[in-house]
């Protein structure tokens, strides 16, 4: 049977990978060896919305909403659970954690969300007395998260020790906010990505100057040529042990981050392209009887991801998992085929309200919803790519489509729903902190 190596890349867009000064040889080659996706386009524009999509099938709003996986839905880790795979995984994620119920169907979890854990040898330690360690702890920590190298070397340590076949998630953060010049690391330029990043993402975008984008854009760049490094060393690794002769290799971005093209940074706003087109690269063993390589320009989903793999590797799902599931297997599609949607979804209810937010994209339209202020948008990307311009009154007929679907969308979210109960999360504040270093307010 088939390994299954899941590497989700925190705020990678699209373009990162494809711009010319930004070096990114490893994924490259990925690429060039494997299937990539030009026109891949994430459920959500952030991570707790897009990664409930990708590792539940589902729409982020349908079963309950994003921000905690509700007992009754299966997971992705389940289904392989099920059929007889290790399954691991390994992040430090806040957004994605055991508090969260993330964590079911994994046979370890290990999330390194803060420095000292209430758990363990620390379960006595008072929690304010822990809040103030890890505070601590994060003036002398490069990041607010674990660095791809430690990442990369739990996760190796894991191959190594488990038996095969097993599956294997990470969710790598370096590209994520605050932005450090990759791993040139100094704590002159750690505490001015921090300070730089709290006010592009929460403070003042409006004052940010053109330096300063400049350089947030830069450090971003540097981000992803460290990132795309540390991947390049750690599958060589793994190729120079013979793993990934029989591993399907998965690189993904959850979303995207905004640099001011619609007047933000980070990823808070609408579901501007910028923020929801992302990269999607799968490479195949050689072995698979799959056209690869190849590059696929249909419009898919990263809902889709999940439906593909299982797939792939001829899996039985639970009743429930194909009950649920929305998205779709994209192994037709590597075979020439359309797929049988036309438009990919995007929502997402906004982080301690309860207001919700919408994009449907075509080929040709998005239409963006946002019901804080109850207002469409429409622009015509084939005219107007950057999203500039909102054509609503010059195309009655098209808006009155998307908000059909907006309707439909409202009343699955509402159906699937009733009746679940969602817990309040008590999260400390140590996580609260945690969110708050990563640009959440």
């Amino acid at each position: 049977m088939t390994n299954v190596l899941f590497l989700v890349v925190d705020s990678l867009r699209y373009d990162a990978i494809h711009d010319d000064k930004i070096s990114t040889p490893n994924i490259d080659t990925l690429a060039e060896e494997g299937i990539s996706f030009s026109q891949c386009f994430a459920q959500g524009v952030s991570t707790a919305p897009s990664m409930t999509a990708m590792l539940t099938g589902r729409y982020p709003l349908d079963y309950g909403g994003h921000w905690y996986l509700e007992q009754g839905q299966p997971t992705m880790a389940e289904q392989f659970q099920a059929n007889d795979y290790s399954t691991a995984a390994i992040h430090s994620n806040p957004n994605v954690s055991r508090l969260r119920n993330f964590h079911r169907g994994f046979d370890m979890f290990e999330e390194n969300i803060l420095p000292f854990d209430p758990d363990g040898l620390v379960n006595n330690v008072p929690d304010e007395l822990l809040r103030y360690a890890n505070k601590f702890a994060r003036i002398f920590q490069r990041t607010p998260y674990l660095p791809i190298e430690k990442i990369n070397d739990n996760l190796t340590e894991w191959i190594d020790t488990t038996r095969e076949p097993w599956f294997l998630w990470t969710q790598y953060m370096d590209v994520h906010g605050p932005y450090l010049p990759g791993d040139d690391f100094t704590y002159a330029n750690k505490f001015r990505a921090e300070r730089l990043w709290r006010k592009a993402a929460v403070n003042a975008p409006e004052e940010i100057t053109s330096d300063e984008h400049d350089e947030l854009w830069a450090n971003y760049g540097k981000e992803v040529e460290y990132l795309d490094r540390e991947i390049g060393n750690f599958l060589n690794d793994l190729s120079s042990k013979g793993v990934l002769e029989d591993t399907i290799v998965i690189v993904v971005g959850d979303h995207g981050d905004e640099f001011n093209e619609h007047g933000k940074y980070g990823h808070g706003n609408l579901p501007y392209d910028e923020l929801i087109h992302v990269p999607l690269i799968i490479r195949f063993p050689e072995s698979a009887e799959v056209p690869q390589p190849t590059n696929k320009e249909e419009i898919v989903r990263t809902i889709d991801i999940l439906p593909t793999i299982l797939d792939f590797v001829d899996a039985d799902l639970s009743d429930e998992m194909n009950d649920r599931m929305e998205g779709e297997s994209l192994m037709p599609v590597l075979q020439g085929q359309e797929p049988s949607y036309d438009i990919a979804v995007t929502e997402k209810e906004m982080r301690g309200e309860d207001y919700l937010r919408f994009g449907f994209r075509t080929t040709k339209w998005k239409y963006l919803y946002d019901g804080k202020h109850e207002e469409g948008y429409l622009y015509d990307l084939h005219d107007d790519p950057e999203e500039s311009t909102d054509v609503a009154d010059e195309h009655p007929d098209v808006v009155d489509r998307f908000e059909t679907v907006l309707t439909d969308r409202l009343s699955s979210i509402e159906q699937t729903s009733e009746g679940i109960t969602i817990p309040d999360i008590e999260q400390g504040k140590g996580v609260e902190e945690r969110l708050e270093a990563l640009g959440y307010k």
